[in-house]
């Protein structure tokens, strides 16, 4: 059992790869890696060989152009038995149906509590925020965007670490730009493959190793993960959504 930074050793963190530690014992793991970059380092191998294992033993993805429409048809699916289910009550409660539907949340208009999507860590949100500030300023003259990007003066005044971008990706600009958890730096990107994209990063707050991971809304495809004390969330148009996460994925690899 974890009791004490001396007692946590190499079983200790095969256990907290492994996902096999309690909430209580993954905290003082995270603990002692903040206090020892090594095995913070090893760690993060450790996780991203696990990843890359289970996507060798993965089935093999469904074709791009299928993706959308497999997602579609799930939907419509979920929507078709909610509504079977509904049917069956409507003749018994016909006079008071409608209002019931409409107070348990089941209209047509509703958001069901089962369907709405997980809330996003608060990086994400001030991520979205500086997105949207960044295009702004790439229409407004008098607010030219800055295309040299010096990630070691970066590093030096804000203690973030960025990853090794692509070389076909061209800067448009770069800002150090505010939000609730400290000073963040945004850079705006011309891509070959994502079309106009930013990447985020903030100090989170506390440590954690997160792998990449994806969130969508309406207009945006949103990839964020976490390495230490570090956040990063790429943001592009919701087209590109699928693609952004395997971006995320190469440009985490860079950082361990």
């Amino acid at each position: 059992m974890l009791k004490d930074d001396p007692q946590i050793g190499p079983a200790d963190l095969d256990a907290y790869v492994d996902d096999q530690l309690t909430q209580a014992q993954r905290a003082q793991v995270e603990a002692h890696l903040s206090r020892h970059p090594d095995a913070a380092a090893r760690v993060m191998r450790d996780l991203s060989l696990r990843r890359d294992l289970r996507r060798a033993l993965a089935a093999p993805p469904a074709p791009r152009p299928l993706l959308g429409a497999a997602r579609r048809l799930a939907t419509a699916r979920r929507r078709d038995a909610q509504l079977r289910r509904v049917l069956r009550i409507v003749p018994a409660v016909l006079l008071v149906g409608l209002g019931w539907l409409a107070h348990a949340g089941l209209g047509p208009l509703s958001v069901r509590e089962g369907v709405a999507a997980s809330p996003a860590p608060a990086s994400v949100t001030a991520a979205l925020s500086a997105h949207q500030v960044s295009l702004l300023r790439l229409d407004m003259t008098s607010q030219p965007g800055i295309s040299r990007l010096d990630p070691v003066e970066m590093r030096a005044a804000t203690g973030i670490v960025l990853p090794r971008f692509p070389d076909d990706w061209t800067v448009r600009d770069a800002q150090v730009f505010p939000s609730p958890q400290g000073p963040g730096i945004e850079i705006l990107f011309d891509t070959p493959d994502l079309g106009t994209i930013s990447h985020f990063a903030v100090r989170a707050g506390s440590f954690d190793v997160t792998l990449p991971r994806l969130h969508q809304t309406p207009n945006h495809g949103i990839a964020w993960f976490q390495i230490g004390e570090i956040a990063h969330v790429l943001v592009a148009g919701d087209d590109h959504a699928d693609p952004l996460l395997a971006t995320s994925v190469a440009l985490s690899d860079t950082l361990y």
